[in-house]
């Protein structure tokens, strides 16, 4: 049985080096910070121009989901490719070609505007941004050692929040005045701006890959080339074997599916539903994340302490993590019992903020149990599957709603949409809190590691 508590990392030089060059350190992830709220963005827009699109398109709402999903679809086989040599690729380069690329991707919708069009750049979208997750979050964590990982962790996730909070209203009002077409400029333009500045500036930290050495010759038998290569690595069959990984996958699918569902419906609860107008519910599209900020650096910042005070992992990241995006479920699933329009929005920014805070600790928690060289790949292994997972949810939701509609209770159906995400939150809450060990986990893949290399592979 694991003990609950741990003794905290001795300081390392590299700890020393994060510690000597704290602005950098953070001027990094706020960089990176940058690359994530373009990603949200570019997902965002289609929930901004939802109404005008579908109806000049003349789009039903399962329609437009699927076009939502489909950026979901190619996404996943892209990361999934990028894992197989993600550990290999410079970083730098990864980010600023995939951030070009899906920038330029935005521009075709704005000079020729059509549903099929719209479908083939959102699959085209999704593999083009696929590798910027796990390369952002692997670059972060390169500038920051196990035990402080969660408020960057914190700062990267809420670049949906900024996204949604500082460039929504502006989009909405753009939209709204030079047309719906208009608004993939304005975001293509944003994406080439954060890739010229990342060319000058960005670069690895010292806790990266490209700091992390072979193992030791004791450690791996005393080989030497390919074969000291492979035995500081695990085999990956050692990783996604283990209740840490089945637990991320949970947890993720959920927050993933919720945050894509917002994405795609949520301005159009607020005016079907609700009753605002297009332009005040792309200014309310990021009033749920308010919450999601301040629980997201508040659950960063309290699972840091607690690692570092020697609290294990398995509570400070598992099961806090999983009973607050359970939690968040049981708001979201409270949604029939709400009238009004106060209850309702007080409701969806509780139940949203609680399940997203758990981003604060998914990531960690896996590469916590991840020798330093694999990190990368591991991680793009675990959001490929996540994708997948949760690209089904705008493509089920669009079909409920269509349903609403042909009986004529569409508020309605925007509420079950909300519900049925709770009820996924709940669900991989409860797995994420069961199943999330890093401690026990991450004493397995070591043991696999040794025993690789034991063997002399």
């Amino acid at each position: 049985m694991v003990s609950e508590r741990v003794t905290p990392e001795p300081i390392t030089a590299h700890d020393t080096e994060t510690g000597n060059r704290p602005v950098l350190a953070w001027g990094m992830t706020a960089m990176l910070l940058g690359v994530m709220l373009i990603a949200y963005l570019d997902k965002a827009i289609l929930g901004l121009v939802a109404q005008p699109a579908m109806a000049e398109l003349g789009l039903s709402a399962a329609e437009f989901g699927a076009i939502s999903s489909a950026a979901g679809l190619l996404g996943p086989l892209s990361v999934f490719l990028y894992a197989l040599v993600a550990d290999r690729l410079p970083v730098k380069a990864t980010l600023f070609t995939a951030v070009v690329i899906w920038s330029l991707l935005q521009l075709p919708v704005f000079f020729a505007a059509s549903g099929a069009l719209l479908l083939v750049t959102r699959f085209m979208l999704g593999a083009a941004e696929g590798p910027a997750a796990p390369a952002a979050y692997t670059t972060a964590y390169s500038w920051w050692p196990n035990e402080r990982r969660g408020l960057p962790t914190a700062l990267l996730t809420t670049g949906a929040s900024f996204g949604k909070l500082i460039f929504a209203p502006p989009l909405a009002l753009i939209i709204a005045a030079f047309g719906w077409e208009t608004g993939f400029a304005a975001v293509a333009i944003l994406g080439l701006a954060w890739a010229v500045g990342w060319l000058f500036i960005g670069r690895e930290g010292p806790h990266g890959q490209a700091a992390a050495g072979p193992v030791t010759e004791a450690a791996a038998g005393r080989a030497a080339g390919p074969v000291a290569e492979a035995a500081s690595r695990a085999p990956i069959r050692s990783i996604l074997l283990t209740g840490t990984f089945a637990g991320f996958v949970a947890a993720s699918t959920a927050s993933a599916m919720l945050a894509i569902v917002v994405l795609t419906w949520l301005p159009s609860y607020f005016q079907v539903s609700l009753g605002f107008s297009a332009v005040a519910a792309g200014s309310l599209f990021g009033v749920p994340s308010i919450a999601a900020m301040v629980f997201l650096y508040g659950f960063g910042a309290w699972s840091d302490r607690m690692l570092k005070r020697g609290t294990a992992a398995r509570r400070a990241r598992g099961l806090l993590g999983g009973a607050l995006l359970a939690l968040g479920g049981v708001f979201l699933a409270a949604l029939p019992l709400s009238s009004g329009v106060a209850v309702p929005i007080a409701l969806l920014m509780l139940g949203y903020g609680l399940a997203i805070s758990v981003n604060a600790v998914l990531n960690p928690a896996l590469v916590q149990i991840v020798p330093a060289g694999q990190q990368r790949s591991v991680l793009s292994i675990g959001l490929a599957v996540t994708g997948v997972l949760a690209a089904a949810g705008p493509l089920i939701t669009g079909h409920v709603l269509d349903g609403a509609r042909a009986t004529d209770t569409l508020a309605d159906g925007y509420t079950t949409v909300f519900v049925l995400t709770g009820v996924v939150a709940l669900a991989g809450g409860a797995l994420f809190a069961l199943l999330v060990n890093p401690e026990r986990d991450a004493a397995k893949v070591e043991a696999a590691r040794l025993t690789r290399g034991s063997k002399g592979v």
